[in-house]
C-alpha cells in the first residue's frame, strides 16, 4: 500500500470520498473527508497519520505514541467513534489483509481501534478473520454508537404518517403558534465561501442565545467551534450544505444546518446543528426548524434524514436505529 502524509491525503480527498460512498454498511457522512479530516485537525490530540491507499481501498487511521513505548492506532475521528476508517473497492478481505500487513510493518505493538463498523457487515467479518492470527479482541471497551434515522419515503406526508398522532398534533399546534407569533422559516442557499462564512456567523449568533450557549455548551466550546469552522467550508465547496433560518421581525431566532451525501441507499441528510433563541422556547422552534428542513429535503428526493447520535428526543423523529461498533484488537 502507498503511505500518505496529510498534504497527499488532502490532495486525494475526492478519490477517498468516492470510495467511502461506495462502501456499504458504514456511516457515509461521518466517514467522509469533510467530517474525518476536520475532526483530525481540530478535535484530536497530535498524532502521526497512518493513511494508506491501494487498488483494494483506503485506510484512514492515526498512530498515537505514548511515553514508555505504548502505541494505539485509531480512526481520524475518535471523539464519537462514528467514522469508519476503511473504504474498500471490491472485496473487503483484500483491504483487511493489506491493513494487517501494514500494521505489522508500521505499528506492530499498537492496540488497534477500528470504529464505525456494522457488526454483521462483510467488512467486520473480514477484519476479524484477518486480524485473529496476530491479535486478541477486547470486548466492552468502547460502547456501540447509535444514530436515529427517519425514512423520507413518501415525502413529508410519508414522514408524518410514521409519527404518532400526538406528535403530529403537537407539530400542527407549534406551526399555528409560531405563525401567529410572526416566525417564518426560509431556506439558505450556500454557493461559495462567502455564503459559508455568513451562515456560520448566523449560526454562532443564535447559538450564543440558545440554551446550549447560555450553558457554555455547543459551539461556544472552542474545539467544537473550530471543528465546524473547518468542516462547513469543506461541505460548502461540495455543495452539500442544507440550512434553514427562522426569523421574527427581521431578527434570526432559529437555525438548522446539515449536510447531504450520496450513498448506496440514495441521498442521506446528516443533521449537524440546530439552535434557537431561548427567549422563544415556548414556540417549539427546534421542532419547526426540523420540519422546515425535512419538507425541503423531501422535495429534493433525499431518502434518509439522519438525526445523529442517540438522544432520547430523537426517538420521536426517527423510526430507524443505525448502530456501529468499535473493534479493539491487541497484539498477542
Amino acid at each position: 500500500m502507498l503511505a500518505l502524509d496529510r498534504p497527499a491525503f488532502e490532495a486525494l480527498a475526492d478519490e477517498f470520498d468516492a470510495a467511502v460512498r461506495g462502501t456499504p454498511e458504514i456511516d457515509h457522512f461521518c466517514s467522509s473527508s469533510a467530517w474525518a479530516f476536520s475532526a483530525d485537525r481540530t478535535l484530536m490530540p497530535p498524532r502521526t497519520l497512518f493513511a494508506r491507499r491501494s487498488d483494494a481501498g483506503w485506510v484512514a487511521l492515526a498512530r498515537v505514541d505514548y511515553s514508555g513505548g505504548r502505541q494505539t492506532v485509531e480512526p481520524l475521528e475518535a471523539a464519537w467513534c462514528l467514522s469508519c476508517p476503511l473504504a474498500y473497492v471490491g472485496d473487503p478481505r483484500r483491504l483487511a489483509a493489506e491493513l494487517v500487513a501494514e500494521l505489522a510493518e508500521g505499528a506492530p505493538s499498537a492496540v488497534v481501534f477500528l470504529g464505525g463498523l456494522v457488526q454483521t457487515s462483510s467488512l467486520f467479518g473480514m477484519l476479524v478473520s484477518e486480524l485473529a492470527p496476530r491479535y486478541r479482541f477486547a470486548t466492552r471497551v468502547v460502547p456501540p454508537t447509535r444514530r436515529f434515522r427517519a425514512s423520507l419515503a413518501g415525502g413529508v406526508d410519508g414522514f408524518l404518517s410514521r409519527r404518532s398522532s400526538t406528535f403530529r398534533a403537537g407539530l400542527r399546534d407549534a406551526v399555528r403558534k409560531a405563525t401567529a407569533g410572526g416566525v417564518a422559516f426560509e431556506e439558505v442557499t450556500v454557493r461559495d465561501e462567502g455564503d459559508v462564512a455568513t451562515l456560520f456567523a448566523r449560526l454562532l449568533a443564535i447559538e450564543t442565545r440558545s440554551w446550549k450557549g447560555l450553558a457554555g455548551d455547543g459551539l461556544t466550546i472552542p474545539s467544537m467551534r473550530a471543528f465546524y469552522a473547518e468542516m462547513l467550508p469543506r461541505l460548502g465547496r461540495a455543495g452539500a450544505i442544507r440550512a434553514h433560518v427562522g426569523t421574527r421581525a427581521g431578527e434570526d431566532v432559529a437555525i438548522i444546518v446539515g449536510g447531504v451525501t450520496d450513498t448506496p441507499e440514495g441521498l442521506v441528510y446528516r443533521g449537524l446543528q440546530f439552535s434557537f433563541d431561548d427567549a422563544y422556547r415556548s414556540l417549539s422552534l427546534g421542532n419547526l426548524a426540523q420540519l422546515a428542513q425535512i419538507t425541503a429535503l423531501a422535495e429534493e428526493a433525499v431518502a434518509i434524514y439522519d438525526l445523529g447520535s442517540e438522544v432520547d428526543y430523537k426517538r420521536r423523529w426517527g423510526e430507524q436505529c443505525f448502530e456501529t461498533v468499535t473493534l479493539v484488537a491487541a497484539p498477542k
